[in-house]
């Protein structure tokens, strides 16, 4: 059997008192430990009230202990990029700049909100988490990004602004003109700054935060007309004074003198147009309308314009040849052509005057033409007429103007007129005064007996059968035309308003020859062509409401030696003659009927006395008043 004892056990109480002597040291510890804790983290936050915490750093500046004011301070002299103008843009043309800083092109640093942000660390959340970041902050550090700001309206604005001095439309080069002198304005290339480009190209040093030199791409628009120079140069020698035309042999007293095209006509005749080539390249041309120009020369062709007039032959019966009486003499004519392309050849060059063209111009009757050229083969008409009883200065006259009448050729289809070739009927012309029928009297005057040579040539168209365009008759039955033919086969003549005309409708050209036979008494007028085979057939006179001659009429003249007296006019019946022509071809085929219609006055016998003379069947002495002229 085994003994066993009970330990001996102390009290709790003692236990405890025991435990607690040995605590107290470490518990002091701790309280220690805190209390010291707690008075420097309060020490800590004292020291930093209202200032960034010891370890903050924004962009590499330590903002320990800083307010914000000298954080915002301190951030923006270390942060001076965005002032900086360390952004140059180019224009590789014309070597200009425009330095900007990138605050311009709207990024910039946001020292404000980036201290804030600063300000914060430390700040936010609950006690721990700010005891937390505080510490690391002061036993790590804290870095802080920095705030930029890119504002993209600004920098579009900023390339806007650059686009706007570089920018300028094409401008075509151009002409002024103020009356006097020729101004021009050069060409300007157009030029555009392509803006998304710059764009493109201004973010890479921006989002680099760096500087750099941007070459801009500029677009140029080439004008379509880059120079008027040699254009306004051109104009200018054309108005440089005004234009002078003249004839190289003017016929004295009878041409006309220089005539002048002013400056002022120049400048409305300019004009100007633009063409364009393949390319769209455009240029001006300047020239003078030449249509005005023709315009202008208008009135002068016509001034300048002599007609030619025909060689005169006879026709030789023996060898069917043409003989020639008189050359042909040319005419001429403007050449409007040639005269505008002279015009327009010196109107650019300092030589201001020019003649002039003129062309000759060759009738067709010239003096080498032949019978057979012609078709003139054969006599087709023959006439006479006789005077007997005329006087010297009647009988002068009939062969001064039947001479303007011969060798004449008539072309086919042409007109003729018997005063285009009697010309001017005056004793300058060498006709003298002797009885003519004017203004239903017979008085002393110019040309008596130039109607012989009318009515004949009228009576050899009409068995020609050549239509006759105008014809009058004589105011009162003339008896020198009544032998022959009889009455209502007269023509009378007064130029310019009374003429004889016919025409010839054939093809052949007519030869008129007349023939004064001063002996017989007698004009004869030939006509030769080629025969068409027509028949002339003559019906009449006929002769209606025949009225007797009036009575006798006396006049005075002063000139005539006293108890003289002589006859100058002759009584005659008045009446209504008509004559009818028939003109057939060589088949009998009626070609045309005419029918000339004469009205004749009664006409009485004059007498003219010298003074004193006693009058026939009166006892008056003379001193009796005569009945006057009707």
């Amino acid at each position: 059997m085994q003994a066993t004892s009970t330990p001996v056990s102390q009290p709790p109480l003692v236990t405890a008192r025991k435990l607690s002597w040995f605590m107290v040291t470490p518990v002091t510890a701790v309280v220690v430990a805190i209390l010291v804790t707690t008075l420097a983290l309060a020490f800590y936050q004292q020291r930093h009230a209202g200032r960034i915490y010891t370890g903050v750093v924004v962009w590499g500046v330590d903002l320990s202990g800083m307010t914000q004011a000298e954080a915002r301070q301190a951030l923006n002299g270390a942060f001076p990029y965005s002032q900086e103008k360390s952004i140059v843009l180019t224009d590789p043309k014309s070597g200009q700049e425009w330095r900007r800083a990138p605050a311009e092109l709207g990024i910039y640093f946001d020292a404000e909100t980036s201290v804030q942000a600063a300000y914060q660390v430390g700040r936010a959340g609950g006690p721990l988490a700010r005891l937390r970041t505080q510490f690391d902050s002061w036993y790590y550090g804290h870095q802080v990004a920095p705030i930029l700001v890119f504002d993209e309206g600004q920098l579009d604005q900023a390339i806007a602004a650059v686009a706007a001095e570089i920018n300028r439309p094409a401008a075509d080069a151009s002409l002024g003109f103020d009356g006097n002198r020729v101004s021009f304005a050069p060409a300007q290339v157009g030029r555009s700054l392509d803006v998304a480009d710059t764009r493109t190209r201004l973010l890479v040093p921006i989002n680099g935060l760096r500087g750099a030199r941007v070459q801009l791409l500029i677009h140029e628009t080439v004008p379509r007309v880059q120079d008027t120079s040699a254009v306004a140069g051109e104009i200018q020698n054309i108005i440089s004074g005004p234009m002078t035309l003249y004839l190289n042999e003017p016929l004295a007293g009878v041409d006309l003198d220089r005539v002048t095209v002013s400056i002022d006509e120049l400048v409305r005749w300019i004009r100007i147009e633009v063409s364009e080539d393949a390319q769209g390249q455009a240029s001006y041309e300047v020239f003078l309308d030449e249509n005005a120009l023709r315009a202008w020369l208008a009135p002068y062709e016509q001034a300048l314009r002599r007609s030619p007039e025909n060689a005169r032959f006879y026709f030789d019966d023996f060898t069917r040849e043409l003989v020639l009486v008189e050359p042909h003499v040319n005419g001429r004519a403007l050449d409007v052509e040639a005269t505008v392309a002279q015009f327009m050849q010196q109107v650019t060059t300092s030589n201001r005057s020019l003649p002039f063209v003129l062309q000759d111009v060759t009738p067709v009757v010239h003096s080498g033409v032949t019978a057979a050229e012609l078709g003139i083969t054969e006599l087709v008409s023959e006439s006479t007429t006789w005077f007997f009883g005329s006087t010297d200065e009647r009988k002068h006259n009939i062969a001064r103007s039947a001479s303007n009448f011969y060798g004449i050729v008539v072309a086919p289809g042409q007109e003729f007129s018997f005063n285009h070739y009697l010309g001017e009927v005056s004793a300058e012309q060498g006709y003298e005064t002797g009885l003519i029928i004017f203004g239903g009297r017979t008085i002393e005057g110019v040309g008596g007996g130039v109607c012989q040579v009318s009515t004949t040539l009228f009576q050899t168209a009409f068995w020609a059968g050549y239509p006759i365009v105008e014809r009058w008759e004589h105011g009162y039955r003339v008896p020198y035309y009544d032998d022959g033919e009889g009455p209502g086969m007269d023509a009378t003549v007064y130029s310019p308003l009374v003429d004889f005309r016919f025409i010839n409708n054939t093809p052949y050209y007519l030869l008129i020859e007349n023939y004064y036979n001063e002996a017989n008494w007698s004009l004869t007028f030939k006509m030769y062509s080629t025969s068409l085979g027509r028949q002339v057939v003559k019906e009449g006179p006929f002769i209606e409401n025949v009225q007797p001659p009036r009575p006798d009429i006396w006049e005075l003249d002063e000139e005539l030696p006293p108890g003289e007296y002589e006859q100058v006019d002759w009584a005659v019946e008045g009446a209504d003659v008509t004559v009818v022509r028939y003109v057939y071809n060589r088949n009998g085929d009626l070609l045309q009927q005419d029918t000339f219609v004469s009205n004749y006055i009664p006409w009485q016998n004059i007498f003219k006395y010298g003074p004193g003379t006693e009058l026939p069947g009166t006892d008056q002495g003379g001193e009796s008043t005569p009945e006057p002229a009707q």
